[in-house]
């Protein structure tokens, strides 16, 4: 809010620098300098402007020294004052300190006597007095109610903008809750069913490693139920089946060859004590064009056995199979079982990959987790109906 004008010289003063009256009816503000005052001393509440004090009432009484100078006695003074008041001019002879008393000591008898015309007079006098310093009050006002008015305009600006900001700031706390309240519920629906993001990232890893092992062993075949003997030689084993094959093998053409695994005692025979199992053998082939070779052969010629391989014990039948890793090998044992249990005619590998198809119409169906086994053939816990 501004300052308030000096009643003397319409600038602008402040509440400590300038002199308030100290009349409750009053209350003006003065430069300190435009009063007389020192600008270090302190304005004694009983201070009044010099408004005040010159509309301080007097008792009239006949001491005053306006009354009693010879000056403003009858005759032609009183005349020409007379005269001064309708001409304009304004009467050496008359005191301009007291322009009321002055008319009142020049006027006629019957004029002066007659109370009604004298106070007429000193209203007339107070009104045109006091009328400046009224009007000068009022435009303090309207100037103060003006700045009071921009400044309440501005704050409301203000408070508007800050508003729109607030409702801007609430609307986007509440998108984020109702974003935060989506996401627990997609979370608590997901734990409901028992599957967690970090489960299927884990999951999804582990097939992704199983199938680059696989790859690995991608030029690798696996005969089994070859007699096993303490003489025996893993690649001249190779040899003689690829020869009983058809498929010829040189010994630049395999890598490495080995039986693999741990001896096993066959539950299944009844002939007997028990005896062991003979491991696996293990080749590994330089090229794949070989191993697909080998193979295609061994499907062609399915039930050949060891007969004319220079084996050890009667002949029996022996299989060739690509080499599967831990994780296929299993999966590839419980996807027979439970073709066996649900009548599923075909369960093989390709490439390192488990298909079963139902019929030889029907569509083939790979096999990658155990969920897989249960959504596509069945259960293996299931019984047949």
């Amino acid at each position: 809010m501004p300052g308030v004008q000096c009643a003397a010289c319409k600038l602008f003063a402040s509440a400590i620098e300038g002199a308030k009256c100290g009349s409750s009816k009053c209350r003006r503000l003065y430069h300190r300098g435009c009063v007389g005052l020192k600008s270090d001393a302190a304005v004694p509440a009983s201070w009044r402007c010099p408004e005040c004090k010159k509309n301080v009432v007097r008792d009239n009484r006949a001491d005053t020294p306006v009354r009693g100078s010879a000056g403003l006695a009858g005759g032609p003074a009183g005349q020409t004052c007379s005269v001064a008041r309708i001409t304009g001019e304004l009467d050496p002879s008359c005191s301009s300190l007291a322009p009321v008393v002055c008319e009142q000591q020049h006027t006629s008898p019957s004029s002066a006597s007659s109370p009604l015309h004298r106070g007429a007079s000193i209203a007339d006098s107070a009104a045109r007095e006091i009328s400046p310093i009224a009007g000068s009050d009022l435009g303090l006002l309207m100037d103060e109610l003006r700045a009071m008015r921009a400044e309440i305009q501005e704050f409301r600006k203000e408070m508007e903008l800050e508003m729109a900001q607030l409702v801007s700031a609430m609307s986007n706390c509440n998108g984020r809750i109702d974003g935060l309240e989506a996401r627990i519920s997609a979370m608590e629906q997901r734990a409901a069913t028992g599957r967690s993001s970090a489960d299927e990232v884990v999951e999804e890893l582990r097939r992704e490693l199983n199938d680059r092992d696989q790859d690995l062993l991608a030029n690798d075949v696996e005969i089994t139920n070859i007699p096993e003997a303490a003489s025996d030689h893993p690649i001249h084993i190779a040899k003689a089946v690829g020869l009983k094959l058809g498929v010829q093998l040189e010994e630049r053409d395999i890598i490495s060859a080995e039986r693999v695994g741990g001896k096993q005692l066959n539950a299944t025979s009844s002939a007997g004590p028990a005896v062991t199992r003979p491991r696996a053998v293990v080749v590994r082939l330089a090229r794949r064009e070989l191993r697909d070779a080998l193979l295609a052969s061994a499907r062609v010629r399915r039930g050949a056995t060891t007969a004319d391989l220079d084996m050890p014990g009667p002949p029996q039948r022996f299989f060739i199979n690509e080499r599967l890793t831990k994780t296929n090998r299993r999966l590839f044992r419980m996807a027979r079982d439970a073709a066996r249990l649900h009548n599923w005619r075909f369960v093989w590998t390709k490439r390192g990959r488990i298909l079963v198809r139902r019929s030889p119409d029907d569509s083939t169906h790979r096999i990658r987790t155990d969920e897989d086994i249960a959504r596509i053939v069945g259960s293996v816990n299931n019984e047949t109906s």
